[in-house]
């Protein structure tokens, strides 16, 4: 629900880096439901037709997570670039309202998820997403205080960029990773010559 605050507020307040938060919220929104669905799918036993069962559904909904990540954050990358050469205005104090709320979600989101953290991969995957989307709310909000305080309109494509840069390393992990189980590589923990 949040979200969709974040979307609409983002497009009100002329605000890039708020955008740039929201669509890091969005792939890991999409991402769990993703992985929920995946993991649902894969619980179907095999069957004659599918002999593997659907297990590879989980792969699949990585990479098209990440694929959604790399497109996000090319748009954001794109954007930030003409927003460098013309600077556009930003409503900086409802910029930092929203974004504070959004630490609060974040960090409520993380509170939930840390005492399963520890025992499934899912949901240590999703705990660490919701502190990264935290500390994107913090860049935010630290963005639109400097912009509040020095008018330095700059500042907000720049958060922009620091954000899509920060989804960018996980973003291309994830990719590889999925691929390679897709082309049936060798596992990672698997030494092939021993």
């Amino acid at each position: 629900a949040f979200l969709g605050v974040e979307v609409a507020a983002g497009f009100l307040t002329g605000s890039l880096s708020l955008l740039a938060d929201a669509g890091h919220m969005l792939t890991d929104v999409a991402g769990l439901v993703l992985a929920l669905a995946a993991m649902k799918l894969a619980e179907r036993p095999p069957s004659p037709r599918r002999t593997y069962g659907y297990h590879r559904a989980e792969i699949l909904a990585a990479l098209t997570n990440g694929l959604v990540l790399l497109a996000v954050a090319a748009y954001i990358l794109a954007e930030a670039w003409d927003r460098f050469r013309s600077p556009q205005p930003v409503a900086s104090v409802p910029v930092l309202a929203v974004a504070a709320v959004g630490l609060a979600v974040n960090l409520a989101g993380a509170y939930l998820l840390h005492a399963g953290s520890h025992s499934s991969l899912n949901v240590r995957g999703a705990y660490n997403e919701v502190l990264a989307d935290a500390l994107s709310s913090v860049g935010v909000i630290l963005g639109a205080g400097v912009i509040l305080a020095t008018g330095w309109l700059w500042v907000d494509p720049l958060v922009a960029v620091g954000i899509a840069l920060f989804v960018l390393p996980r973003t291309w992990a994830l990719l590889r990773e999925a691929l390679q189980v897709l082309l049936e590589g060798t596992p990672r923990e698997v030494d092939l010559a021993a």
